[in-house]
């Protein structure tokens, strides 16, 4: 599976203590090989500068997760300076590895480094990510000098408005003054605002929230306040990306969300019976709506079925679907008014999806026959990544199986280009060895990575080694913890 660059670096922490160790070979064939000291030299610093320096741009955190450990700090590029002569000549080359600055939980250890960061950063764009503490949550407590520092923080961030890029910012204390004097014609580079200043009084927050929205270089959303307060900011029309998963909204209300901006690559909303926000400002009145152009979406349904919308939407485009069900309706478990829809979108749209992921909460009771319902849509064949993180069990296995039960001979079979698999049970019944075994062996020529959290009948620890697929295939299995070892 071609994994994303970022969900590759979330895994990508312990690089620089990886590139540190030494294996000792038995023999010495070459003295040149080693330094003066006798210890040898790593392999990696026989590696040409520009790949080095990209592997150093893959080893920056997962900068779309916040930490809840206030005395985290991510400095990767910082570490990774401090390895060696070498390693930090060609780190301090590279503005681009110090141009994103992360501030969890703003303290005094966050005003040096800003400065460090935006020093060696130089003229690079700048993505900046803040986030206050929520007095209200109980993992963690705000600092009496949070506020004097975010203050501190944004004096030192503010002149250099022009190079900021991307702004992920979390206000949960009173106005920030160091922010009500910027003016929005210096923001020349930022294409990306997620703003959330539900805590700031009415005149400050329609301040900063006029002079980051109302960019013409704006193309990425991401809304974290209520849409009250942002609605006649955000610039619709001129976005690509959406990201509305914070904040539920209606079916209605999502389609005139979606007509509102016609220029869509991607988007992402929760769906809801009790949404959020009001229908009010948003509506379309026509039956349908076509989006040319977006090839990314993602819906959350909580206790609602999605149906409404799919049976509204044509999506040409369309390469990648991801349906999650939280909390589904007892309803929708008894009807498929869903995988239909799904059908009829796929059927209309004339779209081929590179990757449909499906999921469902646990403790929603859903048999097997619904989550096969979704993959029998014959468009899906097309697919290359699948995700599946629903209650699983043996029916479901032998449906992804080659030669099973249910499809004619003359057919290519349940997703025949399939490169990458993703299982994971949620809470369901044990899986049979030898249907998982089975399931995997018949993928043996196009399977490339397969990601298996499940429960085993075996409890079969060693299942990834005994499958003897290992040398064959990227593997990753887990056994699921279950009361009936």
């Amino acid at each position: 599976m071609a994994v994303p660059k970022t969900l590759w670096k979330r895994n990508c922490s312990g690089i620089p203590r990886w590139f540190l160790y030494e294996s000792i070979p038995s023999s010495i064939p070459d003295v040149s090989e080693y330094s003066v000291s006798g210890s040898p030299n790593p392999p990696v610093q026989k590696l040409p500068v520009e790949l080095l320096g990209e592997i150093f741009s893959w080893t920056l955190g997962d900068w779309g997760v916040m930490t809840d450990d206030p005395s985290t700090l991510l400095l990767e590029p910082l570490t990774i300076s401090h390895v060696c002569g070498q390693w930090r000549s060609i780190s301090l080359s590279m503005p681009m590895l110090w141009a994103t600055i992360w501030i969890d939980h703003p303290r005094t250890s966050h005003v040096p480094m800003v400065k460090l960061w935006l020093e060696r950063s130089r003229t690079c764009p700048l993505s900046i990510n803040l986030r206050q503490t929520d007095p209200k949550s109980c993992l963690s407590f705000p600092t009496s000098t949070e506020h004097e520092l975010t203050d501190e923080i944004f004096a030192l961030l503010v002149p250099h408005l022009s190079r900021w890029q991307s702004v992920d910012l979390i206000f949960k204390t009173d106005t920030q003054q160091s922010l009500l004097s910027i003016s929005g014609t210096e923001a020349v580079a930022l294409e990306h605002v997620a703003l959330h200043v539900d805590s700031w009084d009415t005149a400050g927050a329609e301040s900063l929230q006029s002079a980051l929205y109302a960019r013409p270089s704006v193309r990425s959303v991401h809304l974290l306040s209520a849409p009250a307060c942002t609605q006649h900011h955000v610039p619709w029309a001129q976005l690509i990306h959406l990201d509305a998963t914070v904040l539920e909204c209606t079916p209605d209300t999502c389609l005139a969300l979606l007509a509102s901006c016609p220029a869509l690559s991607s988007a992402k909303f929760t769906l809801s019976a009790q949404p959020d926000w009001p229908p009010a400002p948003f509506s379309h009145p026509e039956p349908h709506l076509t989006l040319p152009s977006l090839l990314d979406l993602s819906l959350k349904a909580s206790r609602i079925d999605l149906a409404p919308l799919l049976s509204r939407l044509t999506l040409p485009a369309l390469r990648a679907l991801a349906l999650d069900y939280a909390y589904v309706p007892h309803t929708a478990l008894d009807c498929d008014s869903d995988p239909q829809a799904l059908h009829a979108l796929l059927t209309r749209s004339a779209c081929a999806l590179d990757a449909f992921s499906l999921a469902e909460t646990a403790r929603t009771h859903a048999t097997p026959d619904r989550h096969i319902g979704f993959l029998q849509t014959p468009l899906l064949r097309s697919v290359k990544e699948l995700e599946l993180r629903v209650d699983m069990a043996d029916e479901l296995i032998r449906f992804l199986t080659f030669g099973s039960e249910g499809w004619n001979d003359d057919e290519p079979g349940p997703f025949s280009n399939l490169t990458g698999l993703v299982l994971r049970d949620v809470r369901g019944d044990h899986i049979c060895d030898d249907a998982l075994r089975r399931m995997l062996g018949s993928r043996f020529g196009g399977l490339r990575s397969a990601e298996l959290k499940l429960r085993m009948k075996s409890h079969c620890k060693n299942f990834g080694v005994e499958c003897g697929l290992r040398d064959n295939l990227d593997l990753r299995f887990e056994l699921l913890n279950c009361f009936c070892e």
